[in-house]
């Protein structure tokens, strides 16, 4: 039942994100109405997977099966067109951009409680297909530290024309590095990825992986967040590279400090079998 509080956080978030779509949108178009659609699929199955966790004729047939695992990676799926529409931008829902190319708030209520909802769902997936087929035990991280890239990496895209037409030469070039952190963090998230699914991911290559990613999001807190950084105020992009530095942070404490766990996926990790003890 680990999950059972990551699945009543689901309803939870949904019912606010229902009410906020709501509140916000009298008439609402097909973007928005896509939006509170996914907010209540995500409801129902919340508060299913909630009454499977706790009712023991459904614990068995649902939770740790590939009914939760496919369950959770519909919600993704619906949660990642429903984030794009509500995060950007051009649509006028939670986010707008500033006469300096920056981005701000609209609705602070569907912004956050948007991003919220979707990051859980991204722990949903990656929790629960680690354990279900024994992928890596950072998997979920890993997942997380991709996530963040593809957030970094899109925000900075939208808003870089915009950034370097109004704003001073050092904003642009900084908001060049996001772009780059955001792609190479990309590459890294999917090997690791990748790797702990197909249980070949060694100690020297896992320490290369987060090292190089904690190195590109520090210096993208400290060149993004700062006064003369696109990231200034709060958005997409300065929540995206402090998650992703806070994310890679923690992948590098794991797989460094003694008695943290290295997260290598060798043979007896899949299967539980000390080799010294045969």
């Amino acid at each position: 039942m680990d999950r059972l509080y990551s699945w009543v956080g689901l309803t939870f978030l949904s019912v606010v994100n229902i009410g906020a779509i709501v509140d916000q949108f009298d008439e609402r178009n097909g973007k928005q109405n896509y939006a509170l659609a996914t907010a209540c699929v995500s409801l129902i199955f919340g508060a299913f997977l909630t009454a499977s966790n706790i009712i023991d004729s459904l614990r068995v047939r649902v939770v740790g099966t590939t009914v939760e695992n496919s369950i959770a990676a519909a919600m993704l799926a619906m949660w990642v067109v429903a984030i794009a529409f509500i995060q950007s931008p051009e649509n006028g829902f939670a986010t707008a951009i500033s006469g300096e190319g920056k981005e701000m708030i609209l609705y602070a209520n569907l912004y956050f409680f948007s991003w919220m909802t979707f990051l859980l769902t991204v722990y949903l997936v990656g929790s629960s297909f680690r354990d279900n087929f024994q992928f890596g035990p950072k998997f979920s991280q890993w997942t997380l530290l991709f996530t963040a890239s593809i957030v970094l990496l899109s925000t900075s895209v939208a808003l870089r024309e915009d950034i370097c037409d109004n704003a001073d030469e050092t904003t642009c070039e900084r908001t060049k590095y996001a772009v780059g952190v955001g792609g190479v963090g990309i590459g890294i998230s999917s090997l690791a990825v990748i790797a702990s699914i197909f249980g070949i991911m060694g100690r020297i290559l896992e320490i290369g992986m987060v090292v190089l990613s904690f190195v590109l999001y520090f210096f993208g807190v400290v060149f993004l967040t700062s006064s003369s950084g696109p990231a200034s105020s709060m958005g997409n992009m300065y929540f995206a590279v402090w998650g992703g530095c806070f994310v890679s942070f923690m992948l590098m404490v794991d797989s460094i400090v003694p008695g943290r766990g290295h997260g290598t996926n060798s043979e007896q990790e899949r299967t539980g079998v000390d080799e010294e003890n045969l």
